[in-house]
């Protein structure tokens, strides 16, 4: 099955693949938010829809994704709307090499106590922080000087806490989206390697 999406003015066609993640509010927040411009590597594509988007805004897109499905969905809608990017697997940064001027990561921010079979897509732990926290450590050695990176945070979780534990980063809310139980918020950040060492 197809959907069409349009966003700001760009129409997006996604095949929505089963067990993959559909654009959702989360998904058009990020799109939105995101500024820059030069090679932009998106992890957790899902269906591919914020790489499509901002390859036809202009960045050199690549994307990854830790489920084969995903990497696959993503790879064809690619394709389908003329972007041209390459879709890796990859658990967060294992196998992505190089580094880019732009990441950004919608990551499971919700904080969980049980384990559920397929949950991979927003399963944050019982912070809601474990994939995100593993993110931010590995994204030092990708993003390049004067690069930035964009996160999707939840209202759910305790945000401050979290900041305090990465005071090489600088964090910046850009954009918010408010529901009746929760507000996600989209972050920007930027690495000071100077106060890393």
């Amino acid at each position: 099955m197809e959907r069409t999406y349009r966003l700001g003015e760009e129409d997006i066609v996604i095949e929505i693949c089963p067990g993959v993640y559909e654009p959702s509010d989360d998904t058009f927040l990020m799109a939105r938010s995101v500024i820059g411009k030069g090679k932009c590597l998106e992890i957790g594509t899902g269906s591919g829809f914020t790489a499509i988007y901002l390859g036809k805004k202009g960045f050199d897109v690549a994307c990854s994704d830790i489920d084969q499905k995903a990497v696959e969905c993503a790879g064809k809608n690619m394709k389908r709307n003329g972007v041209n990017g390459k879709c890796i697997k990859s658990d967060l940064f294992q196998n992505i090499e190089g580094k880019f001027d732009t990441i950004i990561f919608n990551p499971p921010y919700l904080p969980t106590t049980d384990s559920i079979e397929e949950s991979i897509q927003w399963d944050g732990g019982p912070d809601g922080f474990s994939v995100t926290e593993r993110f931010l450590k590995e994204a030092r050695d990708h993003i390049a000087d004067r690069g930035n990176i964009f996160i999707i945070l939840s209202s759910l979780t305790d945000i401050e806490s979290f900041m305090k534990k990465f005071p090489c980063f600088s964090f910046r809310k850009i954009s918010e989206e408010s529901f009746f139980f929760e507000k996600i918020y989209c972050f920007e950040l930027s690495f000071n390697r100077e106060s890393a060492l």
